[in-house]
């Protein structure tokens, strides 16, 4: 049975972010009252402008949660920690502790939808290819993916025990325009000259680009069954090696230097160090290393069986959308 979204006061967490406001646009679209729950209602005024509702909070704060469900018919939750410096005392504060009380607020609001955006990274980073919503899902060292785990264990918790609505999606890695951690990132450091690929770059990623994103959150809150997990992630898996050379084609690089894993992740520990001695973000971290040493590849058949998402747009494509953007857009 399809789900009406039109009419619907939606909160929007995370709102601010790439994903998020993407999202919150597209919900407006199809003529759903979005409510937008950001720290910072400046990186949203686009939102607003709109006619998006502003709830300011954080996902560290209990009663912004409850009050920003107060009234909402369905929950669609992006916000959380990803790639922040921080210790994973941060992580479980947001992405663990965070979610459960945005989850059991919304149970007590009684929303008839609760999306909860995971990552395809609760199944581990090496856990070789074709993995799927049935496969055993494992702890990598991986902060943020360690603790979106956590996340999911609360909601499915919550979905047995005290029939909370949800639904849980699981992107791969998302890169396009405007993107910070996948797209603009990786561009930055190949043109500064300080891109080193861990193990020649044979680590693997299956990327999915923001349009087909967005379309398959929307099929999955419209069609997806409650209590059910859909991978959404792109249509072929790459080295990340293929992957970052996209980037430096448009730097104007023709090889990106490597490293063995073992020394990329002392490079990382060396940056991080660094990075405290002299209060500032690392070039890169452990964390991302890490990430770029996956070997997983995924099969996102399931969401193509039941919500009809099928993603269109190959890397060639999707490069090709991003460096037109960057040349008109972000020029160097």
């Amino acid at each position: 049975m399809t789900y009406d979204i039109s009419g619907k006061t939606v909160l929007v967490t995370g709102a601010s972010g790439f994903i998020g406001k993407r999202v919150a646009r597209e919900l407006m679209r199809r003529s759903a009252r979005v409510r937008a729950l950001v720290r910072d209602p400046a990186k949203a005024a686009d939102l607003a402008a709109a006619g998006a509702e502003m709830a300011i909070g954080d996902m560290t704060d209990p009663a912004s949660l409850e009050e920003a469900v107060r009234g909402c018919q369905a929950v669609l939750h992006f916000a959380g920690a990803t790639n922040d410096f921080k210790p994973r005392s941060h992580y479980e504060r947001v992405n663990v502790e965070g979610t459960r009380v945005l989850a059991e607020a919304s149970l007590k609001e009684g929303v008839e939808r609760f999306i909860d955006i995971s990552t395809v990274w609760v199944y581990g980073l090496r856990s070789g290819p074709g993995v799927c919503e049935t496969s055993p899902c494992r702890e990598s060292g991986h902060s943020y993916a360690d603790t979106k785990l956590e996340a999911e264990r609360i909601v499915r918790h919550l979905i047995a025990e005290k029939g909370l609505p949800a639904i849980i999606l699981q992107p791969s890695e998302v890169y396009g325009p405007g993107d910070r951690n996948w797209t603009e990132r990786p561009l930055e450091l190949i043109r500064s000259g300080r891109m080193i690929l861990a193990d020649r770059g044979r680590g693997l990623t299956q990327p999915i680009f923001i349009d087909d994103l967005v379309q398959g959150i929307l099929a999955a809150v419209e069609r997806g069954r409650i209590g059910e997990t859909y991978m959404l992630c792109g249509p072929e898996a790459v080295t990340f090696r293929e992957y970052f050379m996209h980037f430096a084609r448009m730097a104007g690089k023709k090889r990106l230097p490597s490293v063995p894993g073992r020394l990329a992740l002392a490079t990382a520990a060396t940056a991080e160090w660094l990075a405290l001695l002299f209060r500032r973000q690392p070039v890169f971290t452990r964390q991302e290393v890490l990430a770029t040493m996956a070997t997983t590849s995924y099969d996102g058949g399931k969401a193509g069986r039941e919500l009809g998402f099928v993603p269109t747009t190959t890397l060639a494509e999707g490069m090709g959308r991003v460096e037109e953007w960057l040349r008109t857009e972000r020029p160097a």
